[in-house]
């Protein structure tokens, strides 16, 4: 499963509630702005807390940015990458134009290992974020209850399954 954590200030709560169920990272740093922005230092710290060591940079945007403004950046990322203890592939590329998808998806596919997971144990959730769906005010009569997201570690829930939160 993926897990998106912006960058924006007013979001990194969610982003290290996010870190507890990541099993990799991909870092998205874009090639039209300076390296490091304050956020991609957070998150770059974040990653190194939670000892993630699947990494995978992607430096996109590079449509926007000439070939030498491009491999200047990347100069920048590895430097700044020498200042923690993470290390991962720079995969560039333009999400806009489709430039290197593949490649980026190759390795996601091929360099982060999906983690093992025990489906013959008891199931087991680690929940990061929940959600009222019910309108401030309804009666407990008319409550639906809500929606909750997470990883889930180990087991397996089926349809009708009784869950205790």
């Amino acid at each position: 499963s993926f897990v998106d954590c912006p960058g924006h200030d007013v979001l990194m709560t969610t982003m290290l509630n996010g870190t507890a169920i990541m099993d990799a990272a991909l870092l998205l740093v874009a090639a039209n702005e300076p390296c490091p922005q304050p956020q991609t230092t957070e998150h770059l710290f974040a990653v190194e807390i939670m000892n993630l060591d699947k990494i995978v940079i992607i430096q996109n945007k590079i449509d926007l940015v000439s070939r030498e403004q491009a491999l200047e950046q990347h100069d920048q990322i590895c430097e700044f990458l020498k200042t923690s203890n993470v290390d991962g592939p720079i995969v560039p590329t333009s999400g806009q134009f489709g430039v290197n998808i593949n490649a980026l998806l190759d390795f996601i596919v091929n360099y982060i290992e999906e983690p093992e997971r025990n489906t013959g144990d008891k199931a087991k959730m680690i929940i990061i974020r929940s959600f009222d769906i019910n309108k401030p005010g309804t009666g407990i009569a008319e409550l639906q209850g809500g929606v909750i997201g997470g990883s889930l570690v180990s087991g397996l829930i089926r349809l009708g399954d009784r869950v205790e939160v």
